[in-house]
């Protein structure tokens, strides 16, 4: 190794190196410190190679990339002298695995990074002892890392631009690329997590598309839709669906053979960090992966590397110690078992209700009680009630104060287990308190931008049986009136009896109508002797606002002209 100056023209980055990304904050402080203090630290480069004539980096390259940023500048000259290390006769395996272990002891790579570090020393047969020494990694974050390996390229791409979570990769690195790479898009939405994609990825029945042995074997039932497409019908029997598919998978294997250099069968997850890949022209090997959801995939043109085989064994994810048919099967047992007993315990059914209903209340609660939260909808006297009864709960979690609304309860908890340990501690009579608040702040119109002129509607169903009279939670306010067209208040004036007051509307601005209308609608509650007029007032409702809604735009059936019944007399003679 030799120790001279070089220029930056002289030197060149390393399309090898591990790391990827560079952190354009982090460079700019090294550039001033390097600035200030001067470079601390020499480069290491490689001699040129042939008839290249540039050294490239192997250690370095940060310090290099905030030296050219002062260079282009102009704070430091453009012939500005480097000190570098020379590494001469260095193979490129051996360049690659002294940059790997600087980048991993200085600053932290990404995950994806670390992983192909990582399976860059596997490859080379580290064993396990020194790559936990070089790394600092835990063996467990090890095995974590190289899971990343198995991601498609979408997907790593979406990991490192940040737009998946390091959490949801591991998961999607369970499926296939192609599944991967349909749930892409779910996976970069925020409101799907970690588990949900788990549970998409490992609790659907295998499909009949899957399946890569004679479909005769099979003497289980199916689910199917009604095209019975491959991709949409489902093998019920589980467990022969497996039984069946291993078998066809080891004679994958038995006719690969015949062809390939070797073949293998891999059950779980393929070791993609394990392998090489072979050059044009090699035949490689062939390994037959069946993985715990039950799909197969063939990979090949793979070389076996210097990989150690204790590390690789360590490594490897273990098998499970229930196969998921069996898993399946338990958990059903031990679900109508636990079925069985809320049966036999309605107070314990009771609680569960309350803590679901708790814990999914933010999803769960009516989009009005948001509509009225938001300024210029109004305040209708119902939503006091609402408030009051909301704050008789809040009391009983020893949360309550005298500003507070429904809006407390949505956020008092969101985690079901939580909810469940709290309610444990009511009474029956706050469990049943509790239980109807939330049910009844959940439900409502299903659409509230469509009248619901549905007598059989659920909603249309509960009002009329609780004989729900709209005239004692409503009045004709300013957001409705104001919502009216000049036209259609004269005619509200006209059947509410107002004619006497506002006359025909025409001469009055129509904000200045709107607000002594709905003044009106107040007034005419107040007076201890009405009039007539004050009393069709008083009673006036719109027709959508009656139970169900009726619809004046409504196209009225035609009248049928009904044919004239024959009497018995001109049935005998005509007989």
């Amino acid at each position: 190794m030799t120790t001279q100056t070089l220029k930056a023209s002289q030197i060149e980055i390393s399309k090898e190196n591990p790391r990827k990304n560079f952190d354009d904050a982090t460079i700019e402080g090294l550039a001033q410190s390097i600035k200030t203090e001067g470079l601390l630290q020499n480069l290491v480069v490689a001699k040129p190679k042939g008839k290249k004539k540039k050294h490239p980096i192997i250690c370095g390259e940060r310090r290099f990339r905030a030296l050219t940023l002062l260079i282009e500048r102009g704070e430091f000259p453009k012939d500005y002298e480097i000190l570098v290390e020379i590494k001469e006769g260095l193979s490129n395996e051996q360049i690659l695995r002294m940059a790997t272990m600087e980048n991993m002891q200085r600053e932290d790579l990404t995950p994806l990074e670390e992983a192909e570090a990582i399976t860059m020393l596997i490859q080379d047969g580290k064993k396990l002892d020194d790559i936990l020494a070089q790394t600092g990694l835990s063996e467990s974050t090890i095995k974590r890392r190289l899971i990343l390996m198995n991601l498609s390229s979408a997907i790593k791409q979406a990991l490192a631009e940040g737009e998946v979570t390091l959490s949801k990769a591991e998961v999607l690195s369970m499926a296939s690329h192609e599944e991967q790479d349909g749930l892409l898009e779910m996976a970069t939405d925020e409101y799907y997590d970690a588990e949900y994609l788990k549970d998409r990825i490992l609790c659907e029945l295998p499909t009949l598309s899957m399946a890569i042995f004679d479909k005769e074997d099979y003497t289980g039932r199916y689910t199917h839709d009604l095209l019975a497409e491959d991709d949409a019908t489902y093998f019920d029997d589980v467990e022969q669906f497996f039984e069946l598919q291993k078998i066809a998978a080891e004679r994958l294997v038995e006719q690969h053979l015949k062809t390939a250099e070797w073949a293998e069968l891999h059950e779980g997850y393929f070791r993609s960090w394990e392998y090489g890949e072979t050059q044009e022209g090699e035949t490689g090997g062939v390994v037959v992966a069946l993985d715990s959801s039950g799909k197969v995939e063939v990979h090949e043109g793979l070389l076996k590397t210097k990989a150690d085989k204790a590390t690789t064994e360590k490594l490897k994810a273990p098998r499970s110690t229930y196969a998921r048919p069996l898993v399946e099967n338990m958990g059903m047992h031990k679900s109508v078992a636990v079925m069985a007993a809320l049966l036999e315990n309605p107070r314990k059914a009771k609680e569960l209700a309350v803590a679901s209903k708790i814990s999914y209340f933010m999803n769960d609660v009516h989009d009005s009680l948001y509509y009225f939260a938001k300024e210029g909808n109004g305040n209708p006297p119902a939503l006091e009630l609402i408030n009051d009864k909301a704050k008789e709960i809040l009391i009983l979690f020893d949360a309550v104060q005298e500003d507070d609304t429904w809006h407390e309860l949505a956020k008092r908890f969101s985690d079901e287990e939580d909810a469940y340990e709290y309610v444990k501690g009511f009474s029956d009579d706050d469990l049943e308190r509790v239980l109807v608040t939330f049910t009844a702040l959940s439900f409502g119109q299903t659409s509230c931008d469509r009248l619901d002129t549905g007598e059989g509607s659920i909603f249309n169903q509960i009002a009329l049986d609780l004989d729900v009279d709209m005239k004692n939670y409503w009045r004709p306010d300013e957001p409705f009136l104001k919502r009216r067209n000049k036209v259609q208040l004269q005619q509200i004036i006209t059947e509410a009896g107002c004619s006497i007051k506002f006359g025909n509307a025409a001469g009055h601005k129509k904000k200045d109508l709107v607000t002594a209308m709905a003044k009106h609608f107040q007034h005419v509650l107040t007076l201890e002797a009405p009039t007539e007029d004050d009393l069709k007032a008083t009673y006036w409702l719109p027709e959508a606002m009656q139970f169900p809604a009726i619809d004046p735009d409504a196209k009225k059936p035609e009248p049928v002209e009904e044919e004239a019944e024959e009497t018995e007399e001109e049935l005998a003679q005509a007989a």
